[in-house]
């Protein structure tokens, strides 16, 4: 039995007839053409779900060329895949071939001019995962798909737990060994490092006084005769009732430093490890992805479909070179309690501080979960005190949705830097 027939076992008849429609067009525009123009919005997320079309489509000879652009064309003449966009966006296109759209959202009314796939519970990877499954052999890739859903924030079950098709793809990995499922503490790798070293890496949730400093997370648990049968332990190894006092000590940190409040599945819930992954712990997998993203290209990331290992490695390199400056962003920006803010024509902006060369999608990420960026903010870094501003495409249409995004750009408010996941804004301008 393949992971694809396993995962059958794991969908209802509901979620496969949401996957079908959409199977059935690239399967005929694969068949009929052998060939699919893929449009990705420039989020992480369909990021990672191009990393898997493209691991599917180069495995089976099928040709294509992938475009990362915040709007897609009106026409397409050719068969056609786009990826991370809003149902709603399958409206204003009109392909003249057989075409698909995967992304967030419920499923648009009506007769629509492509098939559509969409779900606001679940990330677009893991939908494309479900669909391609449908035609092909997926298999190890799909683990990409729970590191997008990570990074969407889908984990909202009351012990951390996914709520969507992830669950399923999540069953399916788990029988071949791909993937492990442990109930704890949240922190980052440590189902393979010692408490001090898993406390101080892990930057979600970031713990501040702790997070990023190797000497205070040891001084934590030696402050506290409990906590110290924890020092040099794994999560494995560590004594059940000592990390049941570090997770409530840990707890009463991330209450008191955030102006907004924290569930305990933040820290304490279920967590994926995948050991034949070169980034194992899918959380922290997310932010790692994140920053290569933001520094390398989405093309360079789009490229773990075919060059897993070159692709993890350069892009934790990377993370690791940035850690500190990460930490010491969201630092400088929290001590501040709240940025300066700006309107932006229907945007409102927070404006941060920011140290050497830190990315701006885990510093805005962090500091959102923080409160110190609220709900309807979009987190940006200055450009050289101009009234230009760098800020997340993502976070963009997040908020504020396809159409405004669409707006500004039209009217030379946004402009997306091509290939990334950053966009520049204008501040002051008028749509």
């Amino acid at each position: 039995m393949s992971l694809d027939e396993a995962l059958s076992k794991f969908v209802n008849e509901k979620e496969a007839a949401l996957l079908r429609p959409s199977a059935s067009q690239i399967a005929a525009a694969t068949k009929d053409y052998g060939y699919l123009e893929i449009y990705a919005y420039p989020s992480l997320d369909a990021a990672l779900a191009s990393a898997i079309a493209v691991n599917i489509f180069t495995r089976n000879n099928i040709e294509f060329v992938l475009y990362f652009t915040p709007v897609p064309p009106s026409e397409i003449d050719a068969p056609a895949l786009l990826l991370g966009y809003p149902s709603s966006v399958a409206h204003d296109v009109t392909p003249r071939k057989p075409s698909a759209l995967i992304g967030p959202g419920e499923k648009p009314q009506g007769l629509l001019p492509l098939a559509v796939t969409s779900s606001p519970t679940s990330s677009t990877a893991s939908l494309l995962a479900g669909v391609l499954s449908e035609i092909t052999i997926v298999g190890y890739p799909a683990v990409y798909s729970i590191v997008a859903a990570y990074w969407r924030g889908l984990d909202v079950g009351k012990r951390g737990e996914f709520v969507g098709f992830e669950n399923g793809i999540i069953e399916m990995l788990k029988l071949e060994n791909k993937v492990e499922e442990h109930f704890n503490l949240r922190l980052f790798r440590w189902l393979f490092e010692p408490t001090e070293e898993a406390l101080y890496l892990t930057l979600e949730p970031f713990i501040p006084g702790i997070s990023g400093k190797p000497e205070e997370a040891r001084r934590l648990l030696e402050s506290d005769a409990r906590l110290t049968q924890v020092l040099g332990k794994t999560m494995e190894e560590a004594p059940e009732q000592s990390v049941a006092v570090l997770g409530e000590k840990l707890y009463t940190i991330l209450k008191e430093a955030s102006s907004i409040p924290r569930k305990p599945s933040e820290l304490i819930g279920v967590s994926y490890y995948s050991r034949p992954a070169p980034l194992k712990d899918l959380r922290e997998a997310a932010i790692v992805l994140a920053v290569y993203g933001e520094k390398q290209g989405l093309p360079s990331l789009s490229s773990l479909g075919v060059a897993e290992e070159l692709v993890a490695g350069a892009a934790y390199y990377r993370y690791t070179k940035l850690f500190d400056s990460i930490v010491e962003t969201v630092e400088a920006n929290a001590a501040k309690k709240r940025p300066q803010v700006q309107r932006s024509g229907h945007f409102t902006i927070a404006l941060l501080e920011r140290v050497g060369e830190a990315p701006l999608l885990p510093v805005e990420r962090i500091l959102r979960r923080l409160g110190v960026v609220r709900e309807q903010e979009v987190a940006a870094y200055p450009v050289d005190k101009s009234s230009v501003v760098v800020v997340s495409m993502e976070s963009l249409l997040d908020y504020y949705g396809i159409g405004v995004v669409r707006e500004a750009i039209e009217a030379n408010c946004l402009r997306y830097i091509e290939g990334g996941l950053l966009g520049e804004l204008r501040l002051g301008c008028q749509l």
